[in-house]
């Protein structure tokens, strides 16, 4: 099926589309994606403080101390993100 298929499906009322499931399949590919993220960022960090030497505990509140960190940045970033997409999609 092309691009223009679906387009035209799109205009015949007897397309359906199952939105729950769709947004359920978007939501978990998100959510997969988030967790393989989380390990490779985990694992460069690691990577780095290996590198400066830390080994044992030192290592382990290395990578948490830079983990976290990185969290709160983050965190901002999605505040900003979210906001100027709501700003982008009011109607106003």
């Amino acid at each position: 099926m092309n691009f223009d298929d679906i387009k035209n499906e799109l205009n015949n009322p007897n397309f359906k589309i199952d939105i729950t499931a769709l947004l359920i399949t978007i939501h978990s590919d998100n959510l997969m994606n988030g967790y393989h993220l989380k390990a490779i960022l985990k694992r460069q960090v690691e990577i780095l403080e290996l590198q400066k030497g830390k080994t044992g505990q030192d290592l382990d509140d290395a990578v948490g101390n830079e983990i976290e960190s990185l969290n709160e940045e983050f965190s901002d970033w999605l505040k900003e993100d979210l906001i100027n997409d709501v700003n982008n999609i009011s109607r106003d």
